[in-house]
């Protein structure tokens, strides 16, 4: 038994490593994006990488949203602002992974999406129209461990911390 605890665990630790972040495909970046909720605040972050894996843009910061899902959606949408505000439309393909099974599905068919989120929809189908040279990935683990540290320290801000360099 303890060896195949052993074993359990290995197999554990090498899944952890291989699901920590995947680099964007050639010529791209990668948005992270990821959501907490906690009582009743709800926080978003993200963090943007190229593909050497260095970070070059988050933000942080509290939403109005109600779940998990509209901040999800809602953190999309900052992610596509903040790719246009740095200039980088057009000059490279932009990789959004988010971290919910659901906000995925709803991305890729617009059927299944639910009409309380319709308006946040309508932003993301807008900013894709500009943007246009976008895929979405899914990350079960919500993105990084910094996305996931910016989304909880934005639990608490005011207003939505920007940044790039």
């Amino acid at each position: 038994r303890l060896s195949g605890m052993i074993f359990f665990l290995a197999c554990y630790r090498k899944e952890r490593v291989l699901w920590f972040w995947c680099p964007p495909c050639y010529g791209g970046v990668k948005f992270n994006v990821c959501e907490v909720v906690f009582e009743d605040d709800v926080g978003c972050g993200g963090v943007l990488r190229d593909l050497d894996g260095v970070a070059r843009a988050l933000f942080s910061g509290s939403t109005t949203a109600k779940d998990s899902f509209a901040a999800e959606v809602g953190a999309i949408s900052i992610a596509f602002d903040m790719f246009t505000e740095m200039g980088w439309n057009g000059k490279s393909l932009l990789c959004i992974e988010v971290g919910s099974l659901e906000v995925s599905n709803w991305i890729e068919n617009k059927g299944l999406r639910p009409w309380s989120l319709g308006s946040l929809f309508k932003d993301v189908e807008f900013r894709l129209s500009i943007i246009r040279n976008v895929s979405f990935s899914r990350d079960g683990n919500c993105g990084t461990n910094l996305a996931f540290a910016l989304a909880v320290a934005g639990l608490k801000r005011q207003s939505m911390f920007k940044a790039w360099w």
